[in-house]
């Protein structure tokens, strides 16, 4: 049983020092921390070890604050092959009152096909469902000495689990809002597969007295991917969607310093580029007449797409940006993974479809006949069944706009229907 008072002490003492922290920084921390290192090599990778990939993420990331922060202070817990105790780790942020701390790891599954990037807070919330990667980061105080200094944490003990909230509580907030921005710029900077932000019980992040996360840049295991990130491009890349981040984190803490952004010693990477008005960029990656699932292996292990039927064919689409050079990103992402006859198209924002034509999700084909409201809808009502051939087709929604037919396909494959689709209709007939 976890002493509470203990811990409410260790409260009151954390509180203190973030005043006291926010007064004695002149300029603001981060400790970026490269996992793993020295004989804790980490996961083992179809092309490099965990430890190298992320200890030369984290050094480029480093570096691009470097040249362009002045009013930053970065703080490396290792720049060389050296292993580190996790509270090392921790000691190393806490001692230099760090602003934020971001840990950089790689992923592994036995799941070859596995793929994409998460990143991680501390918390309890659905920490069953991050067991594993828990176990595998946490799985280097094995290697430690000193195992009794990590106090047993036990999620079921109420005592525990309240003196742990009022612990994370003071930057839970914004540990959430750097793990939202990190992986939000995976996806609109290199068009990365996203497995969202996720909370787990991790030594590293759990006695930081600072905004803290652990990003996963992707899946080593994966031969896509893990060749990718041992790349010269995909470190440079994985280096660049962290900084873009940062600089986003930094602006609006600035703004909640009350730091006035206009006189900062900071510079941009390059002159903000002009977003499109009116009109949204995408990359048109394949049209076939075959419907593919979305692990089809013809799509490449791309997964994020969005299917829309032109008449007889399916056309595959990826994201979907108003700058130009998000666009480029995505092209080249795309034309890496194979498709060579890939190209960016553009589209007219919020452009509405002429007369009674409109957009339509196709979530079922069956060969039988279903009423509307049927349990086998998942709560999906109002649904239009167009019979083609022997099968009977089941389509949601009736949207004018694609975007609209976007979000109305979202909320169907949040119903259970992952390899839904959008149809172009001419009344209640498919175009």
């Amino acid at each position: 049983m976890i002493n509470i008072q203990k811990y409410l002490f260790f409260v009151m003492i954390l509180t203190f020092s973030i005043v006291s922290f926010a007064q004695k920084n002149e300029k603001f921390v981060i400790v970026i921390d490269a996992g793993h290192g020295g004989h804790d090599t980490g996961a083992r990778g179809v092309a490099d070890l965990e430890k190298n990939i992320a200890l030369d993420v984290a050094l480029r990331f480093g570096n691009l604050i470097q040249a362009n922060y002045k009013d930053v202070k970065v703080v490396w817990t290792r720049k060389t092959d050296v292993f580190l105790e996790l509270s090392e780790r921790t000691d190393i942020s806490n001692a230099n009152h760090a602003n934020l701390f971001v840990s950089v790891h790689c992923n592994s599954a036995s799941n070859t096909s596995a793929s994409g990037t998460e990143t991680f807070v501390m918390g309890l919330n659905k920490m069953s469902q991050t067991d594993d990667v828990s176990r595998r980061e946490n799985s280097v105080v094995f290697l430690e000495k000193d195992k009794e200094k990590y106090e047993k944490f036990n999620p079921n003990d109420p005592e525990a689990v309240i003196a742990f909230e009022i612990m994370n509580a003071a930057y839970k907030e914004q540990s959430l809002r750097f793990a939202d921005l990190m992986e939000k710029t995976f996806i609109n900077q290199e068009a990365r597969k996203s497995r969202g932000v996720k909370q787990g019980n991790l030594h590293v992040l759990r006695n930081n007295a600072s905004p803290s996360v652990l990003v996963e840049i992707g899946f080593i295991s994966n031969q896509d991917e893990g060749t990718y990130l041992a790349s010269e491009e995909g470190k440079q890349k994985a280096a660049e969607s962290l900084y873009k981040a940062f600089q986003e984190y930094k602006k609006e803490y600035d703004r909640r310093s009350g730091i006035d952004q206009q006189s900062s010693d900071s510079k941009p990477v390059k002159v903000a580029e002009t977003p499109l008005v009116g009109k949204k960029l995408k990359i048109k990656v394949l049209e076939s007449k075959t419907k593919f699932s979305q692990t089809s292996p013809q799509l490449k292990g791309l997964t994020d797409l969005d299917v829309v039927q032109e008449g007889d064919n399916y056309v595959y689409y990826m994201g979907e940006t108003d700058l130009q050079s998000r666009a480029d990103d995505m092209l080249n992402t795309v034309k890496r993974k194979g498709f060579t006859k890939a190209k960016i198209v553009e589209v007219e924002a919020n452009k509405k479809l002429d007369g009674v034509q409109n957009y339509r999700i196709q979530f079922m084909t069956s060969n039988k006949k279903y009423r509307d409201k049927d349990d086998k809808f998942n709560g999906l009502t109002n649904v239009l069944r167009v019979k083609e051939g022997g099968l009977q087709k089941y389509y949601y929604g009736q949207d004018k706009t694609m975007e609209e037919a976007q979000k109305t396909l979202k909320q169907v494959q949040e119903k259970g229907f992952r390899n839904s689709f959008i149809v172009t209709f001419n009344g209640e007939n498919p175009m």
